[in-house]
């Protein structure tokens, strides 16, 4: 990492980073049940509202940022969305982590409306979709996405030291495919360092917890692996067996879009059952492995913002890949906004190392290694003697991230030389000591809440989203800040309307035309 990071001596990659924040929040009653109102037409219309829509529910908040240089202005504009929505929403709460309680039946569970407009309808089909294949429980699942770019003047200069004479674009997105490889590496840091749901309610179970070898951690209810981290990462969470079959390569963007586009377009035998259609209602988009490119869950997609009517493969092919999205990391339960400043800035680091550092092809084998490296840390990863595959030979879990540590401080220190502060050092020094002592995890941190307090994990997680709505009412939203986001929950509505009448064609016709470009001559 040495070697190149003196290539870039004189590239300034401080002021170069952009990055912004998805972020997921499930509203519930004061009791602690799943919201079953519809979302507040006071937070504008989740089908164009830019920074508060909603994810598969209803209740299912999702908060998006604008691009950010500055990680601290992210944050704050993430503060505001928070202090602008609890307002508007009367009693109710924002629920504490990123693992649901499922106090009533999965049917309780309202799956979000976007209006009677063509595009409204495909996403509410969609998660009609996802409800049926999948079940609501696993939807109601929250996270954090981050979204890494570095702009085009760090890739011309990079372009420049690599002595690379490919197309700009092409370099940029072999980078960026580059970095998605290497993140799949690299994935098990993510929930050992961040996890935040090492336990979860019986309630979230549609099996008996003997059946996923789970223990008790309490006798009310609550369930965990010993040395658990983050269950939303393993396969009781935000994952699915079915999906083992589809092949997708990160080598390069036109084999990982063919992969994909492959699941859309194969019939898939179970969901065929569903069907797609009862009396003119669709149950789903279609009856193939993958509705649509989203519904393949993994840890990181290569992105480009799509025009309207476009599918995201279509998008990648024809204009590149244009930033990375980081999907692994858990609502942090120790933050009002699910996420720190220290965090932000020990990502910034790790993407970037993910970006600079060379890795070669990413075979089937390999990418299925490195998912059971997640799983084995989403369940285990707080055990001692853990033992990965670093893409070789197996490997002490410990000594790998010793290893990945030495490198991540290298990139710190670029980034302090060129702020002349030291943060971004002392994040990644702050982190690399949970390595040997975990009690500074996220994790372990709130299984030892629950033990002295004598709370379940329902009980602990109500109170904590009791006291950080409570934290958050209690501060201050400036008046130019509130009048922005009422200017724009207004401008939305309106937006929703002009999109519901300019449709031209009925909603089949529409499906028809969109599933057509994701067909290959």
């Amino acid at each position: 990492m040495k070697e190149v990071l003196n290539q870039l001596s004189n590239i300034k990659l401080s002021s170069e980073l952009r990055r912004g924040l998805e972020k997921e929040s499930l509203r519930v009653t004061p009791e602690g049940y799943i919201s079953e109102k519809p979302h507040f037409e006071s937070l504008g219309s989740a089908l164009t509202h830019p920074s508060i829509t909603t994810d598969y529910s209803e209740a299912l908040l999702e908060f998006v940022t604008p691009i950010y240089n500055d990680p601290r202005e992210m944050l704050k504009y993430l503060e505001e969305l928070h202090l602008f929505t609890l307002k508007q929403m009367g009693d109710e709460l924002l629920w504490a982590n990123s693992m649901p309680c499922l106090l009533k039946k999965e049917e309780s569970i309202p799956i979000a409306n976007y209006g009677s407009s063509n595009v409204g309808k495909m996403k509410t089909t969609y998660r009609k979709g996802l409800k049926a294949r999948y079940g609501s429980a696993m939807q109601a699942i929250s996270g954090i996405h981050f979204n890494f770019s570095l702009t085009d003047q760090f890739f011309e200069e990079f372009q420049k030291v690599r002595e690379n004479k490919e197309n700009f674009q092409t370099f940029k997105s072999a980078r960026y495919m580059n970095a998605t490889r290497n993140i799949h590496r690299f994935s098990w840091l993510i929930p050992f360092l961040f996890g935040s749901s090492p336990a979860i309610c019986r309630s979230f179970l549609n099996k008996a917890p003997e059946d996923y070898n789970l223990q008790e951690f309490d006798d009310k209810g609550t369930l965990y692996f010993e040395g658990a981290t983050s269950l939303r990462l393993s396969n009781l969470g935000y994952t699915n067996s079915s999906q083992n079959k589809i092949k997708v390569c990160y080598n390069e963007i036109e084999s990982y879009a063919k992969g994909l586009r492959e699941a859309i377009t194969t019939s898939e035998p179970l969901y065929e059952k569903i069907g797609l259609e009862e009396a003119g209602d669709y149950k789903q988009l279609n009856t193939n492995i993958l509705q649509i490119e989203n519904e393949y869950y993994s840890g990181v997609r290569p992105k480009r913002v799509t025009q309207s009517g476009e599918s995201p493969t279509n998008a990648l092919l024809s204009r590149g890949v244009e930033y990375i999205e980081l999907r692994s990391v858990d609502v942090n339960a120790f933050s009002p906004i699910g996420i720190d400043l220290e965090q932000v800035l020990f990502l910034d680091v790790f993407l970037v190392f993910c970006l600079l550092k060379d890795h070669d092809g990413l075979c089937p084998e390999r990418t299925k290694r490195f998912r059971e490296n997640q799983e084995l840390v989403a369940r285990y990863g707080r055990k001692e003697n853990l033992v990965l595959f670093d893409g070789k030979e197996e490997i002490s879990a410990t000594e790998w991230a010793k290893i990945s540590f030495a490198e991540f401080l290298e990139v710190a220190a670029k980034l302090d030389a060129e702020t002349g502060k030291s943060e971004y050092t002392e994040a990644v020094e702050k982190f690399s000591k949970t390595i040997k002592d975990t009690s500074g995890l996220y994790s372990e941190r709130i299984l030892t809440e629950m033990q002295n307090s004598g709370k379940c994990f329902f009980s602990s997680t109500l109170s904590r989203s009791h006291k950080t709505a409570e934290k958050l009412r209690a501060s201050e939203l400036s008046k130019d800040a509130e009048e922005k986001l009422v200017q724009q929950a207004l401008a939305s509505h309106q937006k929703q309307k002009e999109i519901e009448a300019s449709d031209k064609t009925d909603f089949t016709t529409f499906l028809n035309e969109y599933f057509k470009q994701n067909i290959e001559a």
